[in-house]
Order: C-alpha cells, then structure tokens, then sequence
C-alpha cells in the first residue's frame, strides 16, 4: 500500500465522498486496507445524519451509531421523527379510526374476501405492537435516556430536526394498505429535544421543526400549535431557553390552534435567547395565522440576524415594519411568501423597507393585504429596493 503516500488523506477523503455521492459500493472500500476503513467509514452515513423515533429497534440503532468509534464523529444531524401511534383498543375501533384517516378520506370499505380480512388483522396486530413498543420506550424514560447519552457520544451534532415526513416502524412490520399512519405530534417533539439539549448542555447551531412533506392531500399542513406554550411550565420554558441560546438558525413550522397560547409571549422568551440568531424562519402554514411581531416573533434586536423568511401567514404592516428597521443593519435577506398585511399597505412596507435597508435580496410572492392579493413583479421588486427603480406599486 505504498502508492497511498502520493496522495494525502484530504484527496481520498474527497474521493469516497464522492464515491458515497455516486452510489458506489462505500461498504467495499472499507475491506482495501485499515486506512482505506478509517478514512471512508464516515460516508457510510450519507448525508451525515442519522434519523429516530420513539421506538425500540429505532433507539438501538441510534445507540450503536453513538458508540462506534468512527461514525459518532461524523454525525451533524439528528432527526427526530415526531409521529406518534395512538391506542386502539379493538379492530372495530380500528376500522373507525381508518374511516376518519387519510389517504381514506371516508372511503374505507369493508374487506370483501378473506385474504382482506387477514390483511386487515394483520395491520391491526402491527399497529397495536407498534404503540405498545412506543408506550414501553416512553414511560420507562428510555427515549429521552438514549437520545441524551447520543448527543453526548456523538461531538459534531450542529443540527437538531423534527420531523412527520420519515417512516419509522418496527421490524416486522410488512407492508398493508390497512396499516393505520401515525400522526405528527410535534408539540411534545418539541418539549423533549428541548429537555434533551438543555439536560445534556448541546450546543447546535441549527433547530428545524419541518413541516409535513404532502401538506395538501393526504395532510394538512401542521406543526407546534399554540397548546405547547399556554400549558408550558416554568421548568419546560427554562429547558428550552436554554436549548435555543447559541443556535444561528431557527426554523419552526406552526399553525394557528389556540391563539391564547400563541399571545402568552413564551415564543418570543424562547426565541429571545437566541442572540448569536443568523437567519429565521416562521412557516405559518395557513395565511389566516395572525404572527404577532411582540408575542410571538419577540422584540429583541437580533445583531446578527441576516435572513428572515416568512410564508403563510398575516402580519401586522407597522408592527412588521418597526422589526424590519430594528435589523437593518445586518438584515441582507428577506423572503415572504403568501404573507397578509393588516392595518397597512405593501406600498408602504416597501418604502420602508427602502429607506431603512440595504438589501442583497429580496423575495415576495403571492402578497395579498387586508384579504386583497397583490401582484408584485420581481424584477420591478429588485430594481426599485437593490437599485433606483420605480416603485413597484405606484399608481
């Protein structure tokens, strides 16, 4: 293996990057020699991520990965898959259950031969054993055991996920066209990576709460609803405090159930101690969401913040405006989409936005004011914020 010297470890290591890139067999690269395994084992997890849930062959391989010597340091991402099973008690619960669930949609239809009928058990059967692993891994505490002494195994973690959008299931599950999804559950997702990342001191640069990849069809669009802030606790609201300062980047997925629980400002407490926060962004997955500018996207002055992206949702013009002005001194990125105005215009938010900004870019699509849409070209956008222009929406 003396040819190796004529090339340092940063071009192989550039190699079996792209080798993992392309498909090829990375596994095989490892038996070449020690080196080779040293160097390439990383790419076996390709993007450097490793995705969980709430259920026991989930947790071990999230265990095991921690523990090997090689791919715990090259792990940057958990993903925390936030779908959760419900307890069903009989198969005649079970059936009603499959009435009201989509992709079903009130379609569901009794099983017509007795292949259906076992496949319809069958699918029963793996639900109830799916929750009951679920519930076992909950109320013994081992979920967030593992997902504490992870995070601590494993030292280049710089981005914490939560997520509907992956399919987690036990090993002997099979595939049926009777099983029963789970559904998101982000709310208590949110508390426990929260307690995680405050109990075990992590420090990420990247909290993402993602919304649900199929939004129309099959889903609504969800994500943590007011519920999660009216019942927090002043123990809950310290660990996530804590969990948010240091972060660089923030995005949540909300939607606007219980509104009280949207104006007790705990949000914006929480956000607040983001203060190293470089780019943020508020999905509100309905535009009827009224985004508070105090109560919910907070008051403080972020210094370093550079991007802010909001889509689906109402905005106080003013409000909004008066936040704009407070970051116009770093704030270079600005990306709405089907964002409401209240009590204001689009042409006065951009004349503010000109005066007080120096942007780089500038992204709105879908606008509408007061329940009024508004087209705004993009280009006639650009030109008059980047450069000299006309307004955009002069008469």
């Amino acid at each position: 293996m003396g040819f190796r010297y004529w090339l340092p470890p940063e071009v192989w290591t550039m190699v079996f990057q792209m080798f993992s890139e392309e498909d090829y067999d990375i596994e095989s690269v490892r038996l070449t020699c020690k080196i080779f395994e040293e160097l390439a084992t990383p790419f076996l997890l390709p993007p450097p991520r490793i995705i969980c849930a709430p259920l026991s062959g989930s947790l071990a391989t999230l265990t095991a990965v921690s523990r090997h010597p090689v791919l715990r340091k090259s792990v940057m991402e958990v993903v925390y898959d936030c779908n959760r099973y419900h307890f069903v008690e009989t198969i005649t619960e079970y059936k009603e259950a499959l009435r009201r669930a989509v992709p079903f949609l009130g379609q569901f239809k009794e099983p017509k031969s007795e292949e259906e009928d076992r496949d319809l058990k069958t699918a029963f059967s793996q639900y109830r054993q799916t929750y009951d692993d679920q519930a076992t891994m909950e109320n013994s505490g081992e979920v967030i055991a593992c997902l504490c002494s992870a995070l601590m195994r494993m030292p280049h973690v710089k981005k914490i996920t939560i997520s509907p959008n992956f399919d987690c299931f036990l090993d002997s599950q099979s595939y049926s066209k009777y099983f029963l999804e789970p559904d998101p559950a982000y709310n208590k997702a949110f508390l426990l990576m929260a307690r995680v990342l405050s109990l075990t001191g992590t420090k990420i640069h990247d909290f993402n709460i993602e919304r649900n990849d199929e939004p129309i069809g099959y889903r609504d669009p969800v994500g943590v609803n007011g519920a999660l802030f009216r019942v927090m606790s002043n123990i809950n609201l310290n660990h996530c405090c804590n969990a948010f300062r240091g972060l660089r980047s923030v995005t949540i997925s909300a939607d606007e159930n219980d509104v009280a629980g949207w104006m007790t400002g705990n949000l914006a407490k929480i956000l607040s101690r983001a203060t190293d926060l470089e780019s943020l962004y508020i999905n509100g997955c309905y535009q009827s969401f009224q985004i508070s500018a105090e109560y919910i996207l907070s008051t403080t002055t972020w210094s370093r913040l550079t991007s802010l992206n909001v889509s689906h949702a109402t905005l106080d013009q003013r409000d909004f405006l008066d936040l704009l002005r407070r970051h116009s001194v770093n704030l270079k990125d600005i990306y709405l989409f089907c964002v409401c105005l209240t009590n204001g215009s689009w042409k006065i938010l951009l004349e503010g936005l000109k005066v007080s900004l120096t942007l780089q870019h500038i992204s709105i699509n879908y606008p509408s004011e007061d329940g009024k849409e508004i087209y705004i070209k993009q280009n006639a956008l650009e030109s008059y914020l980047l450069s000299n222009g006309p307004h955009p929406l002069s008469e």
